[in-house]
């Protein structure tokens, strides 16, 4: 895996001065973790084509997140359903992706409005569930006939810039893993986020030899 530079975020204002896109960028213009304010035309003069994902915000809130097509080149269009377990112990979050059903790509449903759309959970081709007071990751899942597709990784980017856009911690794994969410740790998307390998985790879906469990 090439080393292209540090993570680095760009807040960029509409007009008005309210928020319109967090912008999650891999280069060496900035320290890692930088956050800095940047018009549309300073972040196009210093990101370029390092742009990995962005979030847009309507009213403050996140409506859509996309991953720069050159990261994740092998995944088809994704959209997701934000799923909030508000009372859960503790608190936590899933970022669910789809593909197709006339949604727009990068668009963030509120689960809320699911019942909406003609999408069941058989559709999902992955999620990853969190917990955003820590930002600790406990599950990802990606369906078997979508894996080494990056799938994995656009879903993974996408949740984290989400978390980042709203204010929430950065996301990160402890040490247990599946086989195939160890090969996921060495991605891009999460070979800075996650701890060494502790130990093999069994799979999440029964029967399945090498599927992604407790991240």
């Amino acid at each position: 895996m090439a080393d292209l530079g540090e993570w680095w975020y760009a807040l960029v204002a509409a007009a008005d001065g309210a928020p319109a896109q967090f912008v999650r960028v891999e280069s060496r213009r900035h320290p890692d973790h930088a956050r800095v304010e940047l018009s549309a035309a300073e972040l196009a003069a210093q990101a370029g084509d390092d742009v990995v994902c962005v979030a847009t915000y309507d009213e403050d809130r996140v409506v859509r997140v996309q991953p720069a097509p050159t990261f994740a080149p092998k995944a088809p269009p994704l959209w997701f359903v934000e799923v909030r377990e508000s009372s859960a112990q503790p608190p936590a979050t899933s970022l669910v992706a789809f593909t197709g059903h006339g949604q727009r790509v990068g668009t963030v449903v509120d689960d809320a409005d699911v019942s909406n759309l003609s999408v069941t959970s058989d559709d999902q081709l992955a999620a990853v569930r969190w917990y955003p007071a820590t930002g600790e990751i406990d599950q990802i899942f990606v369906a078997a006939q979508w894996r080494r597709q990056h799938v994995g990784s656009a879903l993974l980017i996408s949740a984290g810039t989400l978390s980042l856009a709203r204010g929430w911690p950065r996301l990160w794994s402890d040490g247990q893993r599946t086989v195939l969410g160890e090969h996921l740790r060495n991605s891009r998307a999460w070979a800075k986020s996650a701890a060494e390998l502790t130990h093999i985790a069994p799979p999440m879906s029964p029967g399945d030899p090498a599927g992604f469990t407790d991240a």
